[in-house]
């Protein structure tokens, strides 16, 4: 009776523990894939050595745009700044003296023409999440949307 008991209790604990274990699943990666992180990359690096040629090449300077969410001094309410990307690319007019640090941590591809990249990364002074809204237009990846979550160390 008590190698029942014990079988029953093990099984008991497999199957309410199976739905906290990770599921496998096959992996499916975009021919894009590779275009896509590149694109996120040199934006970054565009940012860290202000190199406004990187921007240009990844930036959709004509659509695009950056929200940013702020505190509006006066009202001390929180506010969404709307930037366009050209006037965001202009902000960087010197490479960064410290060490920056970026890892892309997701990347979501819609029908090779859309594509969502989750992008950590850290200054000496700032943890930054962007979520970089792609899309493929004469057939070159350019970032159309920047949302950004900063906080400071």
């Amino acid at each position: 009776m008590n190698i029942i008991k014990t079988i029953s209790t093990s099984l008991l604990v497999i199957v309410l523990t199976l739905p906290a274990l990770p599921l496998q699943a096959a992996s499916k990666t975009s021919n894009e894939y590779q275009a896509v992180v590149d694109t996120a990359y040199k934006y970054f690096n565009g940012l860290a050595g202000a190199d406004q040629g990187l921007l240009n090449d990844s930036f959709d300077m004509e659509f695009g745009d950056v929200k940013m969410l702020q505190l509006n001094k006066e009202t001390q309410q929180q506010v969404i700044r709307t930037v366009p990307l050209k006037e965001f690319a202009a902000f960087f007019k010197e490479p960064t003296k410290d060490t920056w640090h970026a890892k892309v941590l997701s990347v979501d591809i819609v029908d090779d023409t859309m594509a969502m990249v989750k992008l950590n990364f850290e200054t000496s002074k700032t943890h930054y999440i962007d979520y970089l809204v792609m899309y493929k237009r004469q057939n070159k990846w350019l970032i159309v949307n920047k949302i950004v979550f900063s906080k400071s160390k």
